[in-house]
């Protein structure tokens, strides 16, 4: 099991403002402290940027990520500003800033790039609609251009040994894992890192964004749909498997899908098929 991928998993995204600018000739800032995560792709111009004493030199095709509390110097060649699209936009795991936890590159070099120069224009045009899928397609697009950070970092991505919250939740999370098919109560899992059963509870909302219960539900569904998929197991047997009634599988799996548990197998046969 990937802890850091579990973890990750549950980041929540959110954009405040965004823009495609052309910047003013005295456009610039010293070690100013950056107010939110920030994405600059710049199109034109010429000047510098200096990300946490690393200075760089601006180039059309050039993606940068700047996170919330980094100190930052920039400024532009006053005969030739930047041409920029940029955003700005929070990203949580439960109460933590993803970029406290994740190292990831602050430059990537996209030359010959239509891509990402479209998706600004959509993530601006749908941040600035008022229609109901905007939020989810905003999302959906931050979310793509993240993944081009973390594709490119070199280093491990969690630092456990240096924030004892996350390290205390790898603790639980790999207890649950490998305790899946069992009762798992929330004093055994507060007794794992030493809490209280009722602040553990608020730590672990804290961290996830979900209830202990919820959290482990939603792992045992995963199980289940896992196995209507691969094996050739019976509901009552893979209801077995995970420790759970049968009825109570088939209306938490609904719960979880939409769907049965017979309706879910059905259905990836029938798709298999077209």
């Amino acid at each position: 099991m990937n802890l850091a991928r579990t973890y990750l998993s549950n980041t929540q995204i959110h954009m405040t403002t965004g823009a495609l600018t052309k910047v003013r000739p005295d456009w610039g800032g010293t070690n100013t402290i950056q107010g939110e995560n920030a994405l600059y792709y710049f199109l034109d111009g010429e000047g510098r940027l200096k990300i946490n004493h690393i200075e760089y030199f601006p180039v059309p095709g050039d993606l940068f990520l700047v996170p919330a509390g980094t100190r930052i110097s920039f400024s532009t060649d006053e005969t030739n500003p930047f041409l920029k699209y940029w955003c700005h936009f929070t990203a949580t795991v439960g109460e933590n800033n993803l970029f406290d936890l994740l190292l990831a590159p602050h430059h990537i070099a996209l030359r010959n790039d239509e891509t990402i120069k479209n998706q600004f224009l959509e993530l601006i045009d749908q941040h600035e609609s008022d229609t109901l899928a905007a939020p989810f397609i905003v999302k959906s697009i931050l979310f793509h251009m993240m993944s081009r950070f973390i594709e490119r970092s070199t280093v491990d991505p969690l630092q456990t040994a240096s924030i004892p919250s996350v390290h205390k939740l790898y603790i639980v999370l790999q207890y649950i894992e490998k305790h899946l098919t069992e009762q798992i109560t929330v004093e055994a899992l507060a007794q794992l890192v030493h809490f209280h059963p009722k602040y553990f509870l608020h730590y672990f909302k804290s961290m996830l964004g979900v209830s202990p219960i919820v959290y482990i539900n939603k792992k045992r569904m995963q199980k289940a749909s896992a196995l209507l998929l691969h094996s050739e197991m019976t509901i009552a047997e893979i209801a077995e498997r995970l420790g759970m009634q049968t009825s109570y599988l088939s209306r938490m799996f609904k719960r979880f899908t939409g769907f049965s548990p017979n309706e879910f197998r059905q259905q990836h046969r029938l798709n298999q098929r077209i």
